[in-house]
């Protein structure tokens, strides 16, 4: 029964590693059980639109995995592991570099004391780690209490196929279920970001230091927003079709190149900002700027090596597939 071993998959990538041999060989002989109650009622071997129909019954892969994890009093184990990553790449691959590389500087050499300017950027980054945890929490907790629709009018006829070989580089295996959400939701978090925050801004204020952003950054938005798109597309066709790696690969390495090419865009221009404030000496501010720009510089150059790095694993990984898919 394709259709069955399909759901089974399905239901299989929803489940913690441990946990998913048990599970899937009592959910596979209790339907299977019922699917032969059925055929002895009707006389029949069931069409595959039988079966769907009793699969519709059970549910969606991910509600039905759901019912065989322990639950969490906030969220729940479906959504616990992407809210993890969330929170790791929010918290600590995003904020703390920002806050080191460039926006501490700033504060730093502007401040009439330096180790004041120290203690307020630390404080000033545990605010917004606190913020963000806040919200990032409320969001899944939002959608742990108000499932997708796509969970209520799923078809399982229209579920992935179940792979055939396990080709080299697990190019074979599903895209993780807390991947594939985290980078949905990462996407989305940071689209709306960048879309309130940052688009087309000529600049902004930090205290008494008013940031005036070079033209260069008109060129660059667009790029950047369109990786942040990419990342919805990547996390909700990982999600979707998580066996679909040639596909995820492809999204990933379309999005390293943009996020190179912007790199190299902004390092090109060689000026970012401009410093101005009525309170602050020139000679503090051209240092802030000086110290501002070493932190940028720093930041673009790890951004363009760690972005090159993924499209050699991710090129490997396309073409591991491919070979896989071959055979």
């Amino acid at each position: 029964m394709e259709l069955l071993d399909r759901y089974l998959n399905a239901v299989r990538f929803w489940l913690p590693p441990a946990q998913q041999d048990d599970i899937i060989a009592e959910l596979g002989d209790d339907i299977r059980t019922q699917i032969e109650e059925r055929e002895a009622t009707l006389g029949r071997t069931l069409d595959d639109d039988d079966v769907a129909a009793i699969l519709k019954q059970r549910g969606h892969p991910m509600l039905m995995a759901s019912r065989y994890l322990p639950q969490r009093s906030l969220i729940g184990p479906v959504l616990y592991p992407a809210y993890v990553v969330v929170l790791r790449i929010v918290l600590l691959w995003v904020m703390v570099p920002v806050f080191v590389l460039i926006v501490g500087p700033i504060v730093i050499a502007t401040a009439e004391n330096p180790t004041i300017g120290a203690v307020q950027t630390v404080w000033n980054l545990a605010m917004a780690e606190v913020f963000t945890l806040g919200v990032v929490t409320l969001v899944f907790a939002i959608l742990e209490r108000r499932p997708l629709r796509e969970l209520e009018t799923w078809d399982p006829r229209k579920l992935p196929y179940v792979p055939k070989t396990t080709p080299s580089l697990d190019a074979g295996k599903p895209i993780p279920r807390a991947t594939a959400i985290a980078d949905f939701i990462l996407g989305v978090v940071f689209t709306g970001v960048w879309l309130r925050l940052a688009w087309y801004r000529a600049g902004f204020d930090l205290d008494v230091l008013h940031v005036t952003l070079a033209p260069v950054w008109n060129v660059a938005y667009g790029a950047f927003l369109l990786t942040c798109l990419g990342g919805i597309a990547l996390g909700w066709t990982s999600l979707v079709w998580p066996s679909w790696i040639r596909l995820r690969s492809t999204i990933r390495i379309v999005i390293d190149a943009v996020t190179v090419g912007a790199a190299g865009v902004l390092a090109s221009a060689g000026t970012w900002w401009m410093l101005t404030s009525p309170k602050i000496s020139a000679a503090d501010l051209a240092q802030a700027a000086h110290w501002a720009s070493v932190g940028m510089k720093i930041a673009l150059a790890a951004v363009a090596i760690v972005s090159l790095i993924d499209v050699f694993q991710e090129a490997r990984r396309f073409f591991g597939a491919r070979q896989g898919s071959a055979k």
